[in-house]
């Protein structure tokens, strides 16, 4: 079920304004002498705010929260730091890997490797890995587009070991044959729903290249290869790191394994984030039940929302497009058409269920709102279907979203990659691409993730440099209010958590330096020293203390 808005009353009745009645329980902790971006048009700064047990209680001047302040107050004086709303990734994979050696060499998205140099790393990293133990590496363009990148490629190299590269996108994986064999994967495997695999020349053998569905269900076995403990361990870094960065909310797409075994393996844990997880069916999309039950809401753990991936990126070309690849005489493929999308969203409207469909192409884009309106049109508004990247919304396309009430959930790392995407696009679709700045004044909302390097500040700097559309670059204000206010509104949570308001809940983060004023090539640096979750300090930094 979709999460529902906390009633504005909840909101009212625990609110603490200051310069009210005097006969009122003294706040837990107050910031003071802070310049606080409360995310309010109306009143975006002050100087300090304090907490009462898991809300913000009053925010103001410094005079005015010392006022309020008792003897069991803690109050903390910031000398002038930068306090935002704790910011809330909208779009993230968590994950834990089994144990393995992993390829050297520089990432793959700055420097992509020929196969031959891939072939090269593969040889270094079977003298140092054991007989039937894993090895990963990470592969981009020039390896997937190389007709000899073949599983017999990797055999001739590591008959014995068990190898997955997997691109940087996420969207296309070469295995070796042992590996496919580990993972229950025979010579002439079918396509599943949604996915496929390359075949040899003969049309029937395999590859080695598994595509969409095809190759996020064999990760999800190597993921599950990890075992529980390690998947916990793997999600307290996540929530570690995302702390350290002023990151209190996570929106977890679960690739990496089942919903339900997170749930349970998450719900006893208390991490010091709030994460929600999305659930990431499996089988097809037209054979999609709303699941029977799931875990209640907790203080800081969710389930809600399906997500479906309706084309791949356009790094391999399959982000789907109305014309040809400028690179090649392609379009791109859907996963899935739209007469299997249609019985999804016609059950997930019934059931209240969000949908979230990461549609990257025009053409994807095209399938994705026709099958909104054939199944519900301006009904789905309540539950806010979201757009994941959504690269290719065009002017076209805001009327018919904006009455449908969709979110469109981007990532800035995805702003910076013009030398691949003029290429792919030419200048002409690529100075409309990726619109965000266009399609929040059409009245679309805006929420941002990070689907690739958690750092918030870092992500900040992609939004306000926009590499592929300057034009489309978003200023700071509307960045972090994206990566605050608008991914709670992407989670129904708009009422609760984004923005520094009495009656909110005290979600905050104090940042290492002012990210409205530092240059732009000094906000990667940026972290948090006091970050807040429910009015409980859940990181500090060292000489906060």
């Amino acid at each position: 079920m979709s999460i529902p808005l906390l009633p504005r009353c909840l909101v009212l009745a625990a609110v603490v304004v200051v310069g009210g009645p005097q006969e009122q329980t003294p706040p837990q902790l107050a910031l003071v002498n802070a310049r606080v971006f409360t995310g309010v048009e109306a009143r975006p700064w002050a100087g300090a705010l304090a907490t009462s047990g898991e809300r913000i209680a009053a925010v103001g001047t410094t005079s005015e929260i010392r006022k309020l302040a008792g003897q069991s107050t803690r109050v903390i004086d910031l000398g002038g730091r930068l306090v935002v709303p704790g910011f809330n990734d909208a779009h993230t994979h968590p994950e834990a890997l089994p144990e393995a050696v992993r390829l050297e060499g520089p990432p793959a998205l700055q420097q992509d490797p020929t196969l031959d140099e891939i072939l090269k790393r593969l040889k270094t990293a079977v003298a140092q890995s054991r007989p039937d133990g894993w090895i990963f590496g990470e592969i981009g363009a020039a390896v997937l587009d190389d007709p000899g990148a073949t599983r017999l490629a990797l055999d001739a190299v590591a008959p014995d070991r068990l190898v997955m590269l997997t691109a940087w996108t996420g969207h296309g994986t070469l295995f070796n044959s042992a590996a496919l064999r580990r993972l229950g994967v025979g010579d002439n495997e079918p396509d599943p729903p949604g996915g496929f695999y390359r075949r040899m020349p003969d049309g029937k053998t395999l590859s080695g290249i598994a595509q969409e569905y095809a190759e996020f269900r064999l990760r999800q076995r190597v993921a599950m290869q990890a075992g529980p403990a390690a998947q916990l361990a793997a999600f307290r870094q996540f929530a570690d790191e995302a702390v350290a960065f002023g990151i209190t909310s996570i929106q977890a797409m679960m690739t990496s394994m089942p919903t339900a075994e997170a749930a349970k393996l998450l719900s006893p844990a208390e991490l010091p984030v709030r994460v929600r997880l999305i659930d990431f069916p499996m089988t097809n999309v037209s054979a999609w039940r709303a699941p029977p039950e799931r875990p209640g809401p907790s203080s800081r753990l969710t389930v809600s929302g399906t997500k479906w991936i309706v084309d791949g990126t356009p790094v391999e070309r399959l982000m789907f497009l109305r014309e040809p690849y400028a690179d090649r005489n392609v379009r791109g493929r859907a996963n899935y058409s739209g007469s299997d999308l249609q019985p999804f969203l016609e059950r997930a409207l019934k059931a209240r269920e969000q949908p979230m469909l990461h549609a990257v192409g025009d053409a994807a884009i095209d399938l994705v709102l026709t099958a909104l309106e054939a199944s519900g049109g301006e009904a789905w508004r309540r539950l806010r279907p979201r757009l994941e990247h959504g690269d290719m919304l065009r002017r076209d396309h805001f009327d018919r979203a904006r009455r449908l009430g969709v979110v469109l959930v981007q990532n800035p790392s995805h702003f910076m990659i013009p030398q691949i995407m003029k290429p792919r696009l030419g200048a002409a679709r690529l100075a409309v691409n990726q619109a965000v700045k266009s399609s929040s004044r059409a009245g679309i909302p805006l929420a941002l993730g990070s689907d690739g390097p958690l750092n918030p500040s870092l992500n900040v700097m992609f939004a306000i440099t926009h590499a592929n559309n300057p034009a489309e670059a978003l200023t700071r204000g509307q960045a972090v209010a994206a990566y605050t206010h608008g991914a709670a509104f992407a989670e129904f949570q708009e009422e609760a958590k984004g923005r520094i308001v009495p009656g909110m809940l005290a979600d905050i983060a104090v940042l290492s330096q002012d990210i409205f004023k530092v240059p732009p090539d000094a906000l990667p640096a940026t972290t948090s020293v006091l970050t807040i979750v429910g009015g409980r300090i859940v990181h500090e930094s060292p000489r906060e203390k």
